[in-house]
């Protein structure tokens, strides 16, 4: 994508510049996870109406007032449950599909010793980053001591204690 189509969501000046680079026909739809102005600079992006996708539901709108004031554009907050188990399954298991094909690729990780857990977060907090971000503890476990495992009934609690005792040979959980 040419920079002319790209900008930045950390201020408002995004609705000008993707207003001027679609010759101020602006966008069909918005996938939105922003709040407060920038929901608003958003919906301004649809000047022709439009499909507002909420994503993030941290500042839901109501859809009539959304229409009396957005002309043509159709507001709808999302949530992914409501495909329904069957859907849903199918979904992922495209997507399965499409990984395990090559067709799509892992976004990248970058690992931060947890020990830069600030740094960390202000790097996340200025959206440099495109991937995950993940905090590691480099700490080797080893097979003797006890373990904690709280919440360790959960199914995700079964497979952590699971992994510390096949992985690293703990033997009091």
């Amino acid at each position: 994508i040419d920079d002319r189509h790209l900008a930045s969501s950390r201020s408002l000046d995004f609705e000008a510049a993707f207003l001027q680079a679609t010759d101020g026909r602006g966008v069909d739809v918005v996938l939105n996870s922003l709040t407060g102005d920038f929901i608003d600079a958003s919906l301004r992006l649809m000047p022709n109406g439009g499909r507002f996708i909420e994503m993030g539901k941290a500042d839901l709108r109501q859809t009539d007032e959304v229409a009396a004031h957005y002309d043509g554009v159709r507001y709808r907050s999302f949530d992914l449950v409501e495909s329904g188990p069957e859907r849903l399954q199918q979904m992922l298991a495209e997507l399965v599909r499409l990984f395990e094909a090559g067709i799509l690729q892992p976004l990248p990780v970058v690992e931060w010793d947890v020990r830069r857990a600030p740094e960390a977060f202000r790097y996340m907090s200025q959206a440099r980053h495109v991937g995950k971000i993940v905090l590691t503890v480099r700490q080797q476990l080893v097979g003797t001591g006890t373990v904690l495992v709280t919440g360790g009934t959960g199914g995700l609690g079964s497979e952590v204690a699971r992994h510390l005792v096949t992985t690293h040979g703990v033997r009091d959980l």
